[in-house]
């Protein structure tokens, strides 16, 4: 063996005794080099560079209850619109006690349809606390005397429809449900038209002398503005469809519109007021599975709901008019723990939605709070601060 060789075995064998505080050489160096926040042989080997379907989510969430019996354990708590299980892992270390005699926390995601990365962040949570129990004090201590609550979507119809039919970016919004959008007293006559059959509801095109756009070089499937004294070679005609009732709008009448977010019983408002909210609160059957999921489990007491995008740590209120619903002893506690958030992670705000948004009625993390006393928080994922920022590495 050359003395580099040696040199770097010296260097492995003591950082692994610093770390782990055992010098035995086989065992020692193949755990000091696992990835850093993953255990080094899972039971449930999931892929993370992926989204899964509903299907998909379900899935892997039978396959953590099944490789970790002791610690989950997985039910229906309601059934979709279109009749389908909204499942929830309960995660908490049963050999200590029941779930329900611990305090606990509540984790979903995919609220909204199109914003599918909240369906893997929570199905990851669970995943970590199961995986890492065994050989993490932390989570054993954790589990031990709480519970978590974890379902990765709560609208699985529309997500499901934003993977598998034709959408834009921001289609499916809602759930399933078919309303008169237009209001011509027809539901769902003015559908979305795939017209060239790739899979997705793009913006349509055309040449033109008067043009005002023309092809990126480096990515031709997107258009450029031209400068105000210049003229290009392409002119946008609109999205991609027909008018199929003839009322000369495209595309205006299918799925929805409505906001699951809209739709929960804490200062709710009609939809002329806050659009999107539905005929009362929780008309929807999926709010309305977790609401009564959560009044069942009274031990509930922190919420995480996640969504994207923009890089946000968002609390309540949701309209200036529930200002005092927060009262200051909690708001006090919300703060530290939204600030500590924007120093673990780089880029993130921490929000309050009615003063750094918009206002918000029958929002979810107002009705866990107002209603229940829950500290709740919306996270909005992704944020381009790590790609962008010379400083973040």
């Amino acid at each position: 063996m050359n003395t580099l060789k040696t040199t770097k075995l010296i260097v492995a064998l003591a950082l692994s005794a610093l770390c782990l505080g055992s010098f035995d050489a086989n065992a020692q160096q193949e755990n000091y080099f696992r990835a850093i926040g993953s255990p080094h042989k899972p039971k449930v080997e999931i892929a993370w560079n992926r989204y899964y379907s509903a299907e998909g989510l379900w899935d892997w969430m039978k396959k953590i209850a099944a490789a970790h019996p002791k610690l989950a354990k997985i039910e229906s708590i309601g059934k979709s619109f279109e009749g389908r299980d909204i499942l929830t892992l309960t995660i908490t270390d049963f050999s200590t006690g029941k779930d329900t005699d611990k305090p606990a926390m509540w984790i979903d995601g995919n609220i909204h349809s199109n914003e599918i990365q909240g369906g893997e962040f929570s199905l990851y949570v669970a995943w970590y606390l199961t995986e890492m129990h065994a050989d993490t004090k932390f989570i054993q201590e954790l589990l031990r005397d709480k519970t978590f609550y974890i379902t990765p979507t709560i609208n699985p119809d529309a997500r499901n429809n934003f993977f598998k039919e034709p959408n834009t970016a921001n289609s499916p919004r809602s759930g399933m449900i078919v309303l008169d959008n237009d209001g011509d007293g027809q539901a769902g006559e003015d559908m979305m038209n795939d017209l060239d059959g790739d899979g997705h509801i793009t913006m349509m095109i055309r040449r033109s002398p008067t043009g005002r756009f023309i092809k990126d070089p480096l990515d031709p499937r997107r258009l450029m503005a031209v400068g105000p004294d210049q003229v290009g070679d392409y002119e946008m005609l609109g999205q991609e469809g027909m008018d199929n009732d003839g009322d000369g709008e495209v595309n205006e009448d299918g799925i929805g519109y409505y906001d699951p977010n809209r739709d929960w019983g804490w200062n709710w408002q009609p939809d002329y007021i806050q659009r999107g909210a539905m005929r009362y609160p929780f008309t929807l059957p999926e709010n309305r599975a977790v609401m009564e999921f959560v009044m069942k489990h009274p031990n509930i007491a922190g919420a995480q709901s996640f969504h994207n995008s923009g890089g946000m740590i968002l609390r309540g209120p949701g309209a200036e008019e529930d200002l005092n619903t927060y009262n200051r002893e909690d708001i006090r506690i919300y703060d530290a723990i939204g600030k500590k958030g924007e120093e673990m992670i780089p880029g993130y705000r921490y929000l309050t939605v009615y003063k750094d948004l918009y206002s918000v009625f029958g929002g979810e993390l107002d009705w866990f709070y107002g209603n229940r006393g829950i500290f709740t928080y919306t996270n909005e994922l992704m944020v381009p601060y790590l790609y962008f920022n010379k400083e973040a590495g």
